[in-house]
C-alpha cells in the first residue's frame, strides 16, 4: 500500500536533548544527594503519570519540593526543566518542509505539558506538523498501543499507509505490530534512504 502520511518521534529525531543540564540545575536547589534526586525524578510512579497527563506540572513540582526539598518556585522549575533541549535540529528543516508539501506529518511523542508548551513556543519546525500526538494529551506513552492508535486515527489512513520513525527500538517494534512501516532513526541520510525504500517522494 502506498504511503500516505508520515509519523515522527520528536526527541532524538527532530530535536536533541540532554537531561544533565536540568538535573544539575535542580540539584543545586535541593537538599538531597544527586542520586536521591534522580531516583525521585525518574520514579515511574510519578514520571509516567506526569507524562501521561495524569498529574499536572504543579503537582510534579510539589512532589519534588516535598521529597527532594527543592527550593525553586514553579515558574523557575518550568524554565529549568525546559533547559534540556538543544537549539539545533537533528533532522533538517529543509527535509521536513519538503515532505510537508506532499504528505501529512504527525508528531508522536512521549512529552509532558511543560516540555510540549516550550517546544511549541521555541521550535518553528513543529508548525509543519498537522497533528501533535503528545502522551500527556492522549493519556498514553509509547510503546503502548493506544498512542499509536491515536496517531492512526488522526492520519485518516490505515496503519499500512503510514511510515513512522523513532530512535527507540521498542517504539518502532510496537508500531510495526500494528502494521505501520517503521524505521529506527540513526541519522538523516539513513532516514532518507528508508523513506525512499517505501516509496516516499522526496
Amino acid at each position: 500500500m502506498k504511503i500516505r502520511a508520515l509519523l515522527f518521534d520528536l526527541g532524538k529525531v527532530l530535536i536533541d536533548f540532554d537531561f544533565e543540564t536540568g538535573v544539575q540545575a535542580l540539584h543545586a536547589c535541593c537538599a538531597v544527594s544527586r542520586d536521591q534526586l534522580e531516583d525521585l525524578l525518574w520514579d515511574k510512579r510519578w514520571i509516567r503519570r506526569y507524562e501521561r497527563g495524569e498529574i499536572s506540572t504543579a503537582e510534579y513540582h510539589k512532589y519534588l519540593s516535598q521529597n527532594a526539598q527543592l527550593d525553586m518556585d514553579l515558574p523557575k522549575f518550568r524554565q529549568t526543566w525546559s533547559s534540556v533541549f538543544s537549539p539545533d535540529l537533528i533532522v533538517s528543516e529543509n527535509l521536513i518542509a519538503g515532505l510537508k508539501r506532499k504528505y501529512p506529518l504527525i508528531l508522536v511523542s512521549n512529552t509532558n505539558e511543560v516540555h510540549a508548551e516550550f517546544l511549541r513556543e521555541t521550535y518553528p519546525i513543529l508548525n509543519y506538523f498537522d497533528h501533535h500526538i503528545f502522551s500527556y494529551e492522549v493519556g498514553s506513552l509509547k510503546p503502548d498501543k493506544k498512542i499509536f492508535e491515536c496517531a492512526i486515527a488522526a492520519s485518516g489512513y490505515p496503519a499500512e499507509a503510514l511510515f513512522f520513525t523513532d530512535d527507540r527500538e521498542e517504539n518502532v517494534c510496537a508500531a510495526a505490530e500494528l502494521g505501520i512501516h517503521v524505521h529506527q532513526f540513526v541519522s538523516e541520510p539513513e532516514l532518507i534512504e528508508a523513506l525512499r525504500e517505501v516509496g516516499v517522494e522526496l
